[in-house]
């Protein structure tokens, strides 16, 4: 049983469809047919074992949350059958961002790293590849969302520290990772989450496409909590979810416009019911920002309204 899965070449801009062994043979790899570590001859792209102990995690692993239930199956096969995918390492010189006392630096195989040391192996294979702190990001964000394995909130997360490291946009991320960026910026919504929802969302509560919607309403944790948990609570769908926020949005708009209206003086508001019985339509008063300045609002639902108002302001309908 063959872990990692190898994905179809289509095009040459769709990096993220080429698998991760496509990209690693494309980067700066070593290039001499025999290369030396620590006193051991390899060659290039050929497996080779080395203790377990020599190897570092990858401290820019995006993946935060591992299924001991999982792990332990694993780990159970491997002892059985051994480690059929080699791990990709890199020497630690070579990575900046972290110092480590261990000779080299995991770049893909997390779970098998794990698995390997739950089954008490000694000697892992592994294959060589020269990686920076960048590519270090970049393959294991890749084997991850390759593998559907990263759950959306961490996903959104991995997105955010890469572009900050870097200085990324959005579409420069889309680009590396061989994603659309409104597949991107659809993630990165995920970080205006509360993090009551981020919670849910991460342990497959409440799903994807809930919390893009529940995203649309930042700045409100409250209602963003609340929502999350009648989705939970009542199994809500998509539709109906975008149905009661629209609601909300617009309630708590017009909460939000009347208090930071002022209360109007009281001949005011009697000239404006004035006005809307004599027009026949809605009309309101606005006071300007200098003394004895403002604005009068006429709204008008119909053609019919609009003529009548504008034939109470002295306009023919061929004037106008």
């Amino acid at each position: 049983m063959q872990e990692f899965a190898i994905m179809e070449h289509k095009t040459a801009g769709s990096r993220l469809g080429r698998g991760l062994d496509a990209l690693m043979g494309e980067a700066d790899s070593f290039t001499a047919a025999e290369t030396t570590h620590h006193g051991e001859t390899q060659t290039e792209h050929k497996p080779q074992e080395i203790h377990i102990s020599l190897i570092a995690p990858n401290p820019n692993q995006p993946r935060q949350n591992f299924d001991e239930i999982q792990l332990e199956e694993l780990a159970k096969s491997i002892r059985q059958e051994g480690i059929l995918q080699p791990l990709v390492i890199t020497e630690s010189q070579n990575i900046t961002s972290f110092k480590t006392d261990k000779p080299y630096v995991l770049i893909a195989g997390e779970r098998r790293l794990r698995a390997a040391h739950l089954a008490g192996l000694e000697n892992v294979p592994v294959i060589f590849r020269n990686a920076d702190d960048r590519k270090l990001i970049e393959w294991a964000m890749i084997e991850n969302i390759q593998r559907e394995e990263l759950n959306p909130i961490e996903r959104a997360h991995a997105y955010r520290d890469y572009m900050d490291r870097f200085q990324l946009t959005q579409q420069e991320v889309a680009e590396k990772l061989g994603q659309a960026r409104a597949t991107v910026a659809n993630f990165l919504r995920m970080i205006d989450l509360c993090d009551d929802v981020q919670t849910l969302v991460a342990s497959g509560q409440v799903s994807f496409g809930h919390a893009k919607v529940i995203a649309g309403i930042a700045g409100n944790p409250e209602l963003q909590a609340k929502l999350a948990h009648k989705v939970v609570s009542e199994g809500m769908s998509v539709r109906k979810l975008e149905e009661i926020i629209e609601n909300s949005k617009e309630n708590f708009s017009d909460e939000n416009n009347r208090k930071k209206s002022p209360q109007k003086p009281a001949y005011v508001m009697d000239m404006e019911q004035q006005l809307t019985e004599s027009v026949g339509t809605k009309v309101q008063i606005l006071p300007g920002r200098a003394k004895n300045s403002g604005k009068i609002i006429l709204e008008y639902y119909s053609l019919d309204d609009f003529d009548k108002i504008a034939g109470l302001l002295g306009l023919q309908p061929e004037e106008i």
